[in-house]
């Protein structure tokens, strides 16, 4: 019976159930080794192209004369790191002009006025009109013939 038990009754036989220990132990360590050095491979490969891109890229700075220098201080406008400070100090400036007496201009005798006082002094005096726009005429282009007069009919009494 031991025969028809594997299947040796025919001629046919079994793999046998069994994978050896060494075997699977032994391609384990192999791909381990395999992976550890397709990634030491490529951390190679990337600091290599990294150091590359780097030189190349410093060469092209230094041949177009970005490089920044460390004295140099930056065109305006300029960031701003206290947006909110720089807000109120541009606000407070602004107030203390709009309540305040001062010179615009000397030369001029220009002057500034506290913005309750315009009021009253417009709301008093009222705004005086505009002055008319100035007429002002194309000038005559190059080549271009001077308009004719046309002649008026004269008037018989």
């Amino acid at each position: 019976m031991a025969a028809t038990e594997h299947g040796a009754a025919h001629g046919v036989r079994a793999e046998p159930d069994v994978v050896s220990a060494k075997l699977v132990v032994g391609f384990a360590i192999l791909l381990t080794i395999t992976a550890v050095a397709a990634g030491a491979i490529v951390a190679a490969l990337f600091w290599h192209f990294d150091r590359v891109a780097q030189r190349h890229d410093a060469q092209i700075v230094i041949e177009s004369g970005l490089q920044r220098q460390a004295s140099e201080v930056p065109p305006a406008p300029r960031l701003q790191v206290y947006p909110v400070k720089h807000w109120t100090d541009f606000q407070t400036a602004e107030r203390e002009r709009l309540e305040s007496y001062g010179w615009m201009d000397r030369a001029t005798g220009a002057v500034h006025i506290p913005i309750e006082r315009a009021i009253d002094l417009v709301a008093e005096r009222g705004v005086a009109p505009l002055p008319p726009a100035p007429l002002v005429l194309p000038a005559p282009q190059a080549g271009a013939k001077a308009p004719q007069q046309q002649a008026q009919p004269e008037k018989k009494p």
